[in-house]
Parts: structure tokens; C-alpha cells; sequence
């Protein structure tokens, strides 16, 4: 490859867009992450209410452990606010629960209890179970919710 120049190591990779900074944000990118999870909004939500795209979302997630913790806690409220809707709907207000529990194993990662029996040569019965491990979750977030 005759008359290409090769860049010295040094500048590999210098160029490009600067890291996204906590600078960027809104002063209260605290709150607005918080009151989105408190009112069930999506992380996409959060994104567009605090100005940023996906990357850079996922960049002061990465930079920044203040702002992981506060996606963590909003991601927390916001399964807890859409428990309490369905709490509400068993309860007989009006909702949609096909819509409610695909949202639930969509978002959260629920799922339908499992259990399967298997037999090999009649000599051994293996049972597996698996259940949804929300309670002391949902305990621990809704006493978090309340101290608020």
C-alpha cells in the first residue's frame, strides 16, 4: 500500500464526538428521571425528557453511578407503578389486564409459572418450577416509594 500514510498510534482513536457529560442534562435530571419512573414512563421517555439519545444515554450510565443509580431506582418505581395498576384492576377499575400482563412480561421480564415433569425410563420424576420472585422486590421498592 504504497502512498497511504499510516496514523501514528497516538491519534488512533482520538477523533470523533466527545463523550456525553452530566454537564449536558438539565439541572434537575434527577427528578424528571425519578417523576417519569413514579408515573410508569418507559426509559425511552426518560431519554426524551432529558434530551438525549440511546448512546448517550447509555454513556452516563456507564461514567456516571449516580446516574445508573437513579435509572435503577426510576426503572423501580416504574415496575411499581404498573403493579399497582394491575392491583387496581383485580380490584375492578377499569383497564385492559391482556394489555397489563404482556406489558409486565415485555418490561419486567415476567413470566407465566412453568412446570414441567419428566420422566426418564420410569425410574426418575424430575420436577422444575419457575415462578415469578416479585414479592420482596416489589416490598423493598414500595417501602423506598413511601419514605419519598
Amino acid at each position: 500500500m504504497a502512498g497511504k500514510k499510516k496514523q501514528p498510534a497516538s491519534r488512533k482513536g482520538v477523533g470523533g464526538r466527545p463523550r456525553t457529560t452530566l454537564d449536558v442534562l438539565p439541572d434537575n435530571w434527577e427528578e424528571i428521571m425519578l417523576e417519569c419512573g413514579k408515573n410508569g414512563g418507559s426509559e425511552v421517555e426518560m431519554r426524551v425528557l432529558l434530551g438525549v439519545g440511546e448512546t448517550a444515554f447509555y454513556t452516563l450510565c456507564s461514567d456516571y453511578p449516580e446516574f445508573s443509580r437513579t435509572r435503577k431506582r426510576a426503572k423501580d418505581l416504574c415496575e411499581v407503578w404498573w403493579e399497582r395498576r394491575g392491583r387496581k384492576m383485580a380490584e375492578g377499575d377499569d383497564g385492559n389486564p391482556t394489555v397489563w400482563i404482556f406489558n409486565m412480561k415485555n418490561r419486567f421480564g415476567w413470566r407465566d409459572k412453568q412446570e414441567i415433569d419428566q420422566t426418564v425410563k420410569g425410574e426418575h420424576k424430575h420436577e422444575v418450577k419457575a415462578e415469578i420472585k416479585a414479592v420482596d422486590k416489589l416490598a423493598e421498592v414500595l417501602s423506598e416509594f413511601k419514605s419519598e
